[in-house]
């Protein structure tokens, strides 16, 4: 156990635990093993094309997806050795995670699933706006003639002046009205105007996953339209600012600006609706983003203020001036529930058992962790880690006492825990 002598007491019996309980070979897999296997081969192949084609400098929208087709076809055949595979992984991190996850962001391909979102998942709004000064994904399983009014009034006005490039999807036109949603009573809360002008409907504040370098929106898009279903819901998803041109806390501040819009009421106008009640979701980073923005709302609410220059690097983080400490103003509420799915809570780059047993997670090696945490924490610009606005997983009992219900989802073998 050479190797051992450099590391500390604690990472030393986390790797000793990790080689005594870890993942064991068996002659006969488990389907979940087989699904993992294959998981890991596609990722594999997936992973070494996308860095072929960034070591051959071909990475312009049309030739990485061409030159990384060719080099998958090639690694399906062959293989991908380990040694081939860790060097483009540990050797360009952030241009793989860049370009592997970006072609997911690609525009083209949003498009074609908001698209397929109408004609397949048969969305009554499926439509991506301008909210708040960053492009969203607006979706509604049901008629929503209100809104669909209201985003082809503002395509209208877009298209007498704006140079604004979005997809217009709306399908309900603006004389047709429905009833049935509101019919259907199973869980649902009815739509009930309470200024006499605007109906209430809930909200889903989808902050999509995809490590700060690129928007899994396009992949989301399926179950976001099964939430709505569900609930009733409009759901809202923020295309927010990405690495490596914005760090942190560039994408928390959008964030933030979109829910406290929504929670002030003051987006009835635009929406064409009044917001009832608001959940909170998030994946991956983004349910970092969801949990950080829970933590600054509580953070306000208990009077911990700020300093634009502490020690804490968190210069650049803007509060909501629309939040009373007095905790007597609506415009300050918590969100109504909130649901994180794999979430990134810890942003640090200490060991912890699933990370040990995670090293060489099919999508998530500790590589590609480490390259997300430098990216979006630069150390040159004075973050702190563990600031429980970058890293909400060390948070305060006193700050988690005033989060609104909530649903955690993890693996067995989530690195990110």
């Amino acid at each position: 156990n050479d190797e051992f002598l450099g590391l500390d007491d604690k990472s030393r019996r986390l790797i000793e635990h990790a080689m005594k309980h870890g993942r064991k070979s068996y002659f006969w897999s488990g389907m979940g093993e087989i699904r993992f296997l294959m998981l890991k081969r596609f990722m594999d192949v997936y992973y070494a094309s996308v860095g072929t084609a960034i070591n051959t400098k071909q990475t312009s929208p049309i030739a990485l997806p061409l030159v990384t087709g060719a080099a998958a076809s090639f690694y399906s055949i062959t293989g991908v050795s380990k040694k081939s595979l860790s060097g483009v992984v540990n050797d360009s991190s952030r241009d793989l995670i860049q370009h592997a996850w970006g072609m997911v962001s690609l525009p083209a391909l949003k498009n074609l699933m908001l698209q397929a979102s109408r004609l397949i998942k048969g969305a009554s709004v499926a439509d991506r706006i301008m909210f708040c000064g960053v492009p969203c994904f607006i979706l509604s399983k049901d008629p929503a003639p209100e809104l669909a009014t209201a985003l082809q009034r503002q395509a209208k006005q877009k298209s007498g002046g704006s140079t604004a490039n979005l997809s217009q999807l709306s399908t309900i036109p603006e004389t047709e009205i429905h009833f049935h949603a509101e019919e259907v009573n199973f869980g649902k809360k009815n739509f009930a105007g309470t200024c006499g002008k605007y109906r209430q409907r809930d909200v889903i504040l989808h902050c999509c996953g995809g490590g700060f370098f690129a928007h899994t929106i396009a992949t989301d898009l399926p179950y976001l339209l099964d939430w709505s279903s569900s609930t009733g819901a409009v759901v809202i998803c923020p295309e927010y600012a990405l690495l490596p041109e914005n760090h942190f806390p560039v994408a928390l501040n959008q964030i933030t600006g979109i829910y406290s819009a929504l929670a002030n009421g003051d987006t009835r106008e635009r929406l064409g609706f009044e917001v009832n009640r608001i959940c909170l979701t998030g994946e991956s980073v983004g349910g970092n983003l969801a949990a950080a923005l829970c933590v600054k709302l509580a953070m306000h609410h208990i009077g911990a203020r700020l300093d634009e220059n502490d020690s804490n690097g968190l210069n650049g983080l803007e509060m909501s001036k629309t939040h009373s400490k007095s905790g007597k103003s609506g415009k300050e509420r918590m969100p109504d529930a909130i649901m994180l799915s794999c979430a990134a809570l810890n942003l640090t780059t200490e060991l912890s058992y699933s990370r040990v047993v995670g090293t060489e997670d099919p999508v998530l090696p500790n590589a590609l962790i480490s390259a997300i945490s430098e990216a979006y924490l630069p150390p040159d610009k004075g973050f702190d880690k563990r600031s429980p606005l970058a890293s909400p997983f060390y948070a305060s009992d006193e700050v988690l006492r005033l989060f609104p219900p909530a649903l955690l989802f993890a693996s067995s073998k989530d690195p990110l825990l």
